[in-house]
């Protein structure tokens, strides 16, 4: 009995115990949060947007402005801010540089501004700028598609039969994968550029001028529905190597042969993970970066905000600050050597 009581006597002290230091880290979240809250009460928070106003873009981050006004302990102001020019990183070296650290900037970045130091063009010059991430509103799959009259049937075929690719100039992705196919996997590719954007290519391929192109997925689909519907074009691959709803193709990375193609591929298709990144600076005091983050995943899961994304015919699938952070990370510890191939296929060395 009494070896009973003591085991009793023991339990009910762990009990204790247990019940204690979940009050302490209780009541230390609840200074933490009254703390931010005490910041940003009465305060303002700038949303900064890469690009002018109207489109989606800059839809994209009035939307997420307002509703991250909602969860941001505190309930700030939260006004955008315009700030476009030099690709995107204008605002985004005003987050990261030139803005007060203090939580008070965030904004949507153009991926550009993360991918250009990693992989672009080295005489640009273009510099890694360090961001705490809050979170990313859409993925951005690039896909290829050819006409279904063309001899191309599949991405394989292309080992063999020659596709043609419109494309825009310079670091445009219509002409950055292309090239990787063409340079990375060997596939039999004529790329043939100098049209000023999308639009100018779909209306090519219409024309028969080229056969196809590799855009983003859902731009394509969305503005050219009846193509499938009519089975007028077909997608033979897209990016990535997550399994994707993309009428039956595989992804680009399904043909590489070697393992050097895969980690070219698999470093130029991250950043298909983040294609509305959002972001404040680095040096943003740890316990704001956190509810920022929080307020920023709340804002993009709140029904209201998704029926206004919708209405508009754009995407929303998140993704946390953590999981962009990490994607990031690994694309900047990539082997150089893989790094230097890379930017090799797309033309930049």
């Amino acid at each position: 009995m009494h070896k009973t009581l003591l085991g009793l006597s023991a339990v009910c002290l762990a009990q204790v115990a247990l019940l204690t230091m979940s009050a302490n880290v209780a009541s230390a979240q609840s200074a933490e949060e009254k703390k931010v809250a005490d910041f940003y009460r009465g305060n303002t928070v700038y949303m900064m947007i890469g690009s002018s106003a109207g489109g989606g873009f800059d839809f994209y981050g009035r939307t997420v402005g307002k509703y991250m006004a909602k969860y941001i302990p505190g309930n700030p102001t939260v006004v955008p801010q315009n700030l476009p020019g030099a690709g995107g990183f204008n605002s985004a070296s005003r987050i990261a540089v030139t803005a007060p650290q203090d939580g008070t900037y965030i904004g949507g970045i153009h991926p550009t501004v993360i991918v250009e130091p990693i992989l672009g063009d080295p005489k640009k010059g273009a510099k890694s700028l360090k961001f705490a991430f809050l979170g990313n509103a859409a993925a951005n799959v690039e896909a290829c598609f050819v006409r279904a009259d063309a001899p191309v049937k599949s991405l394989a075929d292309a080992f063999n039969s020659e596709m043609v690719l419109g494309a825009s100039g310079g670091a445009s992705s219509s002409r950055e994968y292309a090239a990787l196919l063409k340079n990375v996997l060997g596939l039999k590719v004529k790329i043939v550029t100098g049209y000023t954007g999308n639009a100018e290519v779909l209306l090519a391929i219409e024309r028969g001028e080229v056969q196809g192109t590799c855009a983003g997925y859902l731009n394509v689909v969305a503005s050219k529905p009846k193509w499938f519907e009519e089975k007028f074009m077909r997608v033979i691959s897209h990016q990535g190597a997550k399994p994707q709803d993309m009428m039956g193709a595989l992804p680009a990375v399904s043909v590489a042969k070697t393992e050097e193609q895969r980690q070219i591929l698999k470093l130029y298709d991250a950043q298909s993970e983040f294609g509305r990144p959002y972001v404040t600076g680095a040096s943003v005091p740890p316990e704001r970066i956190k509810a920022l983050r929080a307020a920023f995943m709340s804002a993009v899961n709140d029904p209201e905000l998704r029926k206004e994304i919708e209405a508009r015919g754009l995407e929303l699938s998140p993704s946390t600050g953590e999981v962009i952070e990490k994607i990031v990370l690994e694309m900047e510890s990539m082997p150089p050597a893989i790094i230097k191939k890379a930017r090799v296929a797309l033309g930049y060395e």
